[in-house]
């Protein structure tokens, strides 16, 4: 091997290692100086209007991270009886924990309510990527989903 090609794998990879801080890892908690936890009380969550491309009826917690990042992030909707996520589909696997109410999930461009599979308080199921399903829940409806970012919807068309 060139003795040219050896050192510059051997600059890069001091280039990598002396900049570790660059190359976070994913899922490393970015904790602000002298704290040791990071914390979400339920009593304190702030509910905002979920994003403009999302299903009127909702409203979005970030509890970690940033769902638009490259990174883990932990988010929760809350729903009434009148949201339905339509057919859609998310380019990474969606980790979901039903927090309170009931959720029901169905697979299938044409999936109906009736197909769907009833998920209530603690159940968890995780949704693999690029399969397409939809969403219905009861009133007041809390839905927990972690995953890597970016978290991305793509709607089907019927």
């Amino acid at each position: 091997m060139n003795q040219n090609v050896k050192l510059s794998g051997v600059i890069l990879i001091c280039f990598l290692l002396g900049n570790s801080q660059v190359f976070a890892q994913i899922g490393e908690m970015k904790f602000p100086e002298g704290e040791v936890q990071h914390v979400v009380l339920a009593k304190e969550i702030q509910w905002k209007p979920c994003p403009p491309n999302l299903p009127s009826g909702c409203e979005i917690a970030i509890l970690e991270g940033d769902p638009k990042a490259s990174d883990l992030f932990t988010i929760r909707f809350r729903v009434n009886s009148e949201f339905v996520m339509p057919p859609h589909v998310h380019p990474k696997d969606e980790r979901v924990t039903i927090i309170a109410g009931k959720a029901y999930v169905a697979f299938g461009k044409d999936a109906t309510k009736a197909d769907a599979t009833g998920f209530g308080p603690g159940d968890y199921y995780v949704n693999a990527r690029n399969e397409i399903h939809t969403v219905w829940a009861d009133d007041s409806t809390i839905i927990q989903i972690t995953g890597i970012g970016p978290w991305e919807a793509s709607f089907i068309k019927k």
